[in-house]
Order: C-alpha cells, then sequence, then structure tokens
C-alpha cells in the first residue's frame, strides 16, 4: 500500500513545479487506481476507496480527474499501454516476425480472462468508458495485427493470399465470440485462455507456407504449452 509519506516524498522532488509536481500526483493516482479497477472490479472500487489506499483527500481525486469515469478511463488506459510497452520490451530478442506475433497473441491470451470480466463490467456500469476504451484499444492492436501480417508476407511465413484486414477481423471476432459465449458456458469446462489458444493458432496456421508451418510447430510449446491465465495486476 501506498502510504502519503511516500506520496509527500515522490512530489517533493518536483517542488519547484506546480504543473510537474500535479502531473505526478496523477501518475501516482492512475497507478494505484489501475491496480485497483483491474483486481477488484470497476464497480466495486470508490473514489473514497482509492483515496484512502493513497491516504489522500477524496477532493484531490475530483479536482484532478473530475469524477470516477475519467479516472477510471485514464487508469485503464494506462493498462492498455503497460500492456503494449511489456509486449514490446519481450518482442526485444526475438528477430523472427511470425514468432513475434506469436510471442504477443501469447501475452494477450494470458491477459484474457481479466480483460473479459474487465470489458463485461464496463459495457454495464460504464458503458462510455467502455466505447472509448474501444476504440483505443481497436486502434492499437489493429495496428499491431496489421505490421505481423504484413512482415509474416514479406518474410515468406504467410502465403501471399493473407490479407490482413481479414486476418484482424477474423481474429477480433473469434476472440470476442469465444469470451461472450464463455460467460453463459456453465458445462464446459474448457479454460478460456485453452479456447483461445486454439481458435488463434488453428487460424494462424492456415495462413501459414511451409516454412511458417515449421515456426508455429517448433514455437507452440515454448509460447503456448504451460500459458497461465493472468486474473489480476
Amino acid at each position: 500500500m501506498k502510504t502519503f509519506f511516500v506520496f509527500q516524498v515522490f512530489c517533493s522532488i518536483f517542488a519547484g513545479s506546480n504543473s510537474l509536481e500535479i502531473m505526478t500526483q496523477r501518475e501516482i493516482i492512475i497507478e494505484c487506481a489501475s491496480k485497483m479497477f483491474v483486481a477488484q472490479g470497476v464497480k466495486a472500487v470508490r473514489m473514497d476507496d482509492i483515496a484512502q489506499e493513497l491516504s489522500m483527500s477524496k477532493r484531490t481525486l475530483y479536482e484532478l480527474f473530475g469524477d470516477k469515469e475519467e479516472l477510471l478511463y485514464q487508469s485503464l488506459l494506462h493498462f492498455l499501454v503497460e500492456g503494449h510497452k511489456r509486449r514490446n520490451e519481450q518482442c526485444r530478442s526475438v528477430e523472427n516476425s511470425l514468432e513475434i506475433m506469436l510471442l504477443c497473441l501469447r501475452d494477450m491470451v494470458a491477459y484474457a480472462p481479466v480483460s473479459c470480466r474487465l470489458r463485461t463490467n464496463l459495457k454495464r456500469f460504464y458503458p462510455s468508458v467502455f466505447e472509448r476504451l474501444e476504440n483505443d484499444a481497436h486502434a492499437n492492436s489493429q495496428s499491431d495485427l496489421r505490421r505481423w501480417v504484413k512482415e509474416c508476407v514479406a518474410s515468406g511465413y504467410f502465403t501471399t493470399t493473407a490479407d490482413s484486414e481479414l486476418v484482424i477481423r477474423v481474429l477480433q471476432d473469434s476472440v470476442q465470440g469465444i469470451m461472450l459465449v464463455d460467460k453463459f458456458d456453465t458445462v464446459d469446462n474448457i479454460h478460456l485462455v485453452s479456447k483461445i489458444t486454439y481458435a488463434i493458432v488453428i487460424f494462424i496456421r492456415g495462413l501459414c507456407t511451409v516454412s511458417g508451418i515449421e515456426v508455429i510447430d517448433r514455437c507452440f510449446d515454448k509460447y503456448f504449452g504451460n500459458i497461465q491465465s493472468i486474473d489480476t495486476l
């Protein structure tokens, strides 16, 4: 738990500039709120809870963010941005374009349960925040997928008939469809992560050339063999 003492020390570094101090406060609040929303749920966490966790007044939160919805949006946007940074960092040591794609998709799959829970509750309780984040998430994921598909075609791992826009649509619709059905599936005990993994890998394998299939087969156990879901930060 962050204490007010830590908060004061951190902010005192920038005591010479009010704008930098406010920016630092926002970063600390967003970091803390992001973890709380992801771990406890977007509805369960109140502004009072966040203020208490940070040992600051609730008034400060409202002065900086206006209302809970804006803080919720900024916090979950931070969650998305950090995920993108994490995937980029993981890919630094990988040069194979198809392996990079698999590594990034593995990270997305691992976070599927928490993403599913967040999307469901946002859509129900905070539809305006849901719409804003969906636009941000789709823009980022589509840009990444489009780049990966083009690089895999250029590298000879995907057939030249692989259409990046169609690949994006099929992957996104498949994953969202599985997450939607999974909410109502009380009989099938196949884990959500396993369902999404097989849907993605089987589809991507179908796009591959012989050399691409070799990469898929070589990397499957490495990236998906012992994949664990991540339910909290």
